[in-house]
């Protein structure tokens, strides 16, 4: 395809721009001696290399490349400044930001754009000294995992906080109070694992005890500390609560002295559980910095969905059939 007059001038200034990337030949005895020939042919349209003038051959192979082989355009291109970088770099003559800049624009102007040459980390190590470069990515990594260390440390601290307000509420006479301050405890934990919490609220005449946001989707929360067992008819009233409010809400039930076995088996009799349990071992062993909390919902939530299993020792999550299982 015949190229317009507006490609042919940014033609001929893109062969000026290139002329300094490759020498135009070489002794066929270097070994592994580059040129724009060799770069050519590797590229796949070594025919479209003419030879003679530097100048005019560069030129005519993009010319001709254009016109006959422009699916090989973008390939021939990005070999001659990936070969160009190397081989300026070892001149002394690195290749410069402005110019990669330079033939972006040429590019656009002959219809194309490569985002390989739009790389911004591309052009940033260009506009630098290689070792300088390299230095300034060695102290970013180190300020980098200084700050991510920090951050750890901040949670470790504040999970180890929680696991001392928890073990305190055990011996609380009060247990009203104990669970008013247990509601507290959670919203912290849900707030450091920035999991959005919704303190507890009512709607329609319901008590809501709080909610959440994991991965985009609402869990209602329902936290019981009795020292019974959860029954089966508190287990159906959160189940009710949950199914009132769209058929996408599921649930996280926390009961902290676990369930009687009869509720549950009973609530996944017949019907689809809509939520799952967490035991006060369970809440124990994430406070303990054993398993981030969000994992542990994730690794949870994807046994209610592809088994259905509604409530599950904390152990047998780490062993067994289900030890294999990726978190996602």
């Amino acid at each position: 395809m015949p190229l317009t007059p507006k490609e042919s001038v940014a033609l001929a200034a893109m062969a000026e721009l290139l002329y300094d990337f490759l020498p135009g030949s070489g002794n066929r005895k270097w070994k592994n001696h580059v040129t724009f020939a060799s770069v050519a042919a590797k590229a796949g349209v070594g025919d479209n290399w003419p030879g003679g003038s530097k100048t005019a051959a560069i030129a005519t192979l993009i010319r001709r490349t254009l016109e006959n082989d422009r699916g090989y355009f973008q390939r021939l291109i990005l070999e001659i400044v990936n070969q160009g970088i190397a081989y300026r770099q070892k001149k002394g003559n690195p290749v410069r930001s402005e110019e990669i800049k330079s033939l972006n624009g040429l590019i656009l102007e002959v219809g194309f754009k490569f985002p390989e040459l739009w790389d911004p980390d591309l052009l940033v190590s260009l506009s630098y000294d290689s070792g300088d470069r390299a230095k300034e990515l060695f102290e970013e990594a180190i300020r980098r995992e200084k700050t991510q260390a920090t951050v750890r440390d901040r949670r470790n601290e504040e999970l180890e906080q929680l696991k001392n307000q928890l073990l305190e509420l055990c011996t609380m006479v009060d247990r009203n109070a104990a669970g008013f301050e247990l509601e507290r405890l959670l919203n912290k934990l849900f707030e450091a694992s920035d999991l959005a919490p919704r303190k507890p609220f009512r709607v329609l005449g319901e008590q809501i005890d709080g909610s959440f946001e994991l991965d985009h989707e609402v869990y209602m929360l329902k936290a019981k500390w009795v020292q019974q067992p959860v029954p089966e008819s508190e287990l159906l009233v959160f189940r009710g609560k949950i199914e009132g409010k769209s058929a996408y809400t599921r649930g996280l039930l926390i009961a902290l002295n676990g369930m009687s076995q009869d509720a549950s088996q009973a609530i996944v009799r017949g019907k689809q559980a809509t939520f799952f349990a967490m035991s006060g071992h369970d809440l124990m062993v994430i406070l303990s910095g054993e398993i981030p909390l969000v994992d542990f919902l994730r690794l949870r939530r994807r046994l209610l969905g592809e088994e259905g299993v509604f409530s599950v020792p904390f152990g047998e999550l780490k062993r067994g059939s289900r030890a294999h299982k990726t978190i996602m």
